[in-house]
């Protein structure tokens, strides 16, 4: 289960294997296996986990650490130490701020932190005595007369007490205990002596965490209240055999597991999220995704992030098209960053006996961008990512025309010319048109610009020479093949109208054609 309180953030940086230049990434601890696996993918860094450079940011629960070099600390020492952070009781905390002095100095002057120290700091809290509202000597010099605790105060007549000085005796008990006082507390520090549970080497054993591509935590559908149900939630890892899952349902009085409810959601892929989720009457859906998910090759993984970054899934549904079809895009795993990708576009077209170095001398980041627009491919933090079937590195003209993505706005008043394409009524514009601006139940493809042509061929996506797209109520079916090549024939056929996509998708096109061949059959007359 993911940790909600996050108490450390860190700066993670790996040095470039091919070139100059660190790879960057930031990543909030404690994390889970995923979460690390995700900052290791955007550093380009699996596998060469042990050359990556950390630093801490922010530390919430202990801000000294903000300001101190660590000694060469590993991921997992952090992750582990950040666990023990965040487990740690309001008693155990204050504690830990009364004795952290002894492992991080108030000046460290580039003095090295162990590791070591900082887990061992961790344990052993619990057996320190704190007294709560004792926060200055007069205080402490009270509660030892109140309570005895020193037998030099204790053998004084109760007559003769309020002679005593209460900040002195509170200051030499403070003395003689070495405490410290925190928020309003006395923690009496001198007493800590530091456990010896990690040696440096091998961390304390946790129990291995199981992979999974989601969770969900599901229980009995309430009747009234919305969490009548939520304290007998279980958690089920996916993907899982359905028969196993329903009977986890009939074990919460449920017919199937799509009759339970979920009061929790965990995905470890960060682009996919609760709300793409939706309900478990998808999960199905979500199922199948897991076990694709789970097919994945570690590249694959990369480059199914990539995907879902450039093109955000608006549905389940579209998340387990996009892992599908994965071998239909193209990754530039080590790019960095737009100008990055430019001169590699530029290294595979020009003549192998140049001297890359002189690209190196470019600043190119403005012609890389207009590249990747050329190509229809996005920038992502785990490197380009392709367009659908197309090429990262296929040539193209300069000075094709740019083509301006049709607005959300046209999906509510914009008038869309009307066409016959392939035996279907659908809308063109010479615009792209988004997953995310696609109304549910319209499909979308790509034309294609020809030479002798208008259009060339009718495709699911084109990054060049794109000269419209096509708005249909169904899906074409282009006989097995990723695309269909017009001829005079078939070309596109506009129809001299226009309409709104609320007009398209509310117009019975296949009445209206019924409706057409019976007035010619009359000589055009109603009967």
């Amino acid at each position: 289960m993911s940790y909600t309180r996050k108490i450390m953030r860190l700066d993670l940086s790996a040095e470039k294997p091919a070139s100059n230049g660190y790879y960057y990434t930031e990543l909030q601890l404690p994390a889970e296996d995923y979460e690390i696996r995700d900052a290791m993918q955007q550093l380009r860094a699996i596998g060469r986990e042990d050359s990556v450079w950390i630093s801490i940011l922010e530390c919430e629960d202990l801000p000294e650490l903000e300001n101190v070099r660590l000694d060469s600390p590993t991921l997992d020492e952090l992750n582990f130490f950040a666990k023990r952070l965040a487990s740690l009781t309001d008693e155990e905390q204050l504690v830990l701020q009364a004795v952290s002095g002894r492992v991080i100095p108030a000046d460290p002057a580039g003095e090295l932190i162990s590791m070591k120290d900082l887990i061992n700091m961790t344990y052993g809290l619990d057996t320190v005595m704190i007294a709560s509202n004792v926060g200055n000597d007069e205080q402490l010099g009270q509660f030892v007369i109140e309570e005895e605790i020193n037998e030099d105060v204790a053998s004084i007549p109760e007559n003769a007490l309020y002679l005593l000085n209460r900040k002195q005796i509170g200051k030499l008990q403070r003395e003689i205990e070495g405490g410290v006082y925190v928020n309003g507390f006395y923690v009496v520090a001198g007493d800590y002596e530091m456990p010896k549970v990690y040696d440096g080497i091998t961390l304390p054993h946790e129990e291995p965490s199981e992979w999974f591509a989601f969770r969900l935590k599901v229980a009995k559908a309430p009747i009234s209240e919305a969490d009548e149900t939520a304290g007998s939630a279980e958690w089920i890892s996916l993907p899982i055999d359905k028969a196993e899952a329903n009977a986890i349902a009939k074990a919460h009085n449920e017919g199937c597991i799509e009759d339970c409810v979920y009061f929790g959601f965990e995905s470890s892929v960060p682009q996919i999220t609760s709300e793409i989720f939706g309900d478990m009457a998808d999960f199905d859906t979500l199922n199948a995704l897991a076990k694709c998910m789970a097919e994945m090759s570690p590249s694959d993984q990369v480059k199914f992030k990539a995907v879902l970054t450039a093109n955000p899934p608006k549905d389940v549904q579209s998340a387990l098209n996009a892992a599908e079809q994965l071998d239909r895009y193209e990754l530039s795993y080590d790019t960095e960053d737009e100008g990055e990708f430019f001169k590699a576009y530029l290294s595979r077209h020009m003549d192998i006996r140049l001297d890359r170095k002189w690209l190196d001398t470019l600043l190119t980041r403005n012609e890389g961008e207009r590249l990747l627009q050329r190509l229809g491919a996005s920038m992502t933090e785990y490197g380009v990512i392709s367009a659908c079937g197309c090429s990262l590195y296929e040539p193209v003209p300069y000075d094709e025309p740019e083509v301006k993505e049709l607005k959300t706005q046209a999906f509510t008043d914009e008038k869309l010319e009307v066409v016959e394409v392939l035996g279907q009524t659908a809308l063109f514009t010479n615009g792209r048109v988004t997953e995310q601006e696609l109304p549910e139940g319209l499909y979308k493809y790509d034309l294609r610009e020809g030479e002798n042509i208008g259009f060339a061929s009718i495709e699911e996506s084109v990054s060049v020479n794109h000269g419209g797209t096509i708005l249909v109520k169904s899906p074409f079916d282009f006989g097995g093949d990723e695309y269909f090549v017009f001829d005079d024939d078939s070309s596109p056929n506009f129809l001299g109208y226009e309409l709104t996509p609320e007009e398209f998708m509310n117009t019975d096109f296949l009445q209206e054609n019924q409706e057409e061949e019976s007035e010619q059959q009359t000589g055009g007359m109603q009967l």
